[in-house]
């Protein structure tokens, strides 16, 4: 359980989070920009593509932990603005990063712009409510230089706005953790969400990439097409661990529901886990 108790860089991340634009010391802003740039690559072999909607509370959070990735192939970094009506592109734009603006609204919409805008052999799905470690963006990415191996995806833990992680919290996710190693087994892509994921752009450009009809779980349809071309790897090391906000799982109310919610529509589907999904 020790592993989803978020480590101590993650705190300094979280100082950004709420954050008015206005408050924002102009030298972090500097100093992120200055960071983003230097990542940036003309030829890239990564394309990096985040999607954001209102997420002025917690995208600096995450663009300035992305400032500090270290990867031995050159990458890019994509933000797709999904119709933001807040700052949220004032701070993709103070920050040096690129960005799309999406006007068709959804996730899939967003996915797939930032998916054809991609100049990279391999795309990594990224959310701007997530902290990311500095190894992350290699990490998922060493896995589909081998043969066989077409996408991955990583663990994630949990940060609270509190910075309080009781017992039950990590009970919590450590069920979770269980879950996705059972659905490992013959339903990998159940487990592919976008706040981190990878693949290889040609083949999933091969089916048109993302399925826009899709209204939810077009981060898991797209791995199940890309099943037909190769395996899916889950990325266990803790260098490619994510952390994220836990305020979804906050709207289904105290965690013994939220538990409860998981627990019941897992249990309605348990026997499919050990069969393999068919695209329909």
């Amino acid at each position: 359980m020790l592993r989803f108790l978020p480590p101590k860089f993650i705190q300094q991340y979280q100082d950004y989070n709420y954050r008015k634009f206005e408050d924002v010391n102009p030298r972090d802003f500097d100093t992120i920009r200055q960071k983003a740039q230097a990542l940036q690559s003309d030829e890239p072999l990564i394309t990096v593509g985040l999607i954001a909607w209102n997420e002025q509370d917690y995208i600096l959070a995450t663009l300035a932990s992305l400032t500090e990735t270290e990867c031995s192939y050159p990458i890019e970094i994509i933000v797709v603005n999904n119709n933001s009506t807040d700052d949220t592109q004032k701070f993709i734009d103070r920050c040096g990063y690129k960005s799309i603006f999406e006007t068709r609204q959804g996730y899939a919409f967003a996915r797939q712009a930032g998916l054809q805008a991609a100049r990279g052999k391999y795309f990594v799905s990224g959310d701007t409510d997530t902290i990311y470690r500095k190894s992350w963006v290699e990490e998922m990415v060493k896995p589909l230089l081998k043969p066989g191996i077409v996408c991955t995806y990583s663990l994630h833990a949990f940060y609270t706005d509190e910075r309080h992680y009781p017992f039950s919290l990590l009970l919590y996710q450590q069920f979770k953790l269980y879950n996705i190693y059972l659905k490992n087994i013959k339903r990998p892509q159940l487990n592919c969400g976008g706040a981190s994921m990878a693949f290889n752009k040609e083949k999933a450009m091969i089916f048109g990439g993302y399925n826009t009809k899709v209204k939810r779980g077009s981060d898991g349809y797209i791995a199940l097409q890309l099943m037909d071309h190769g395996k899916i790897k889950i990325v266990t090391s803790s260098k490619a661990m994510i952390y994220t906000n836990m305020r979804r799982t906050k709207n289904d109310g105290r965690l013994l529901r939220a538990f409860w919610i998981r627990f019941r529509n897992n249990m309605r589907h348990f026997l499919t886990f050990f069969t393999r999904q068919k695209i329909d």
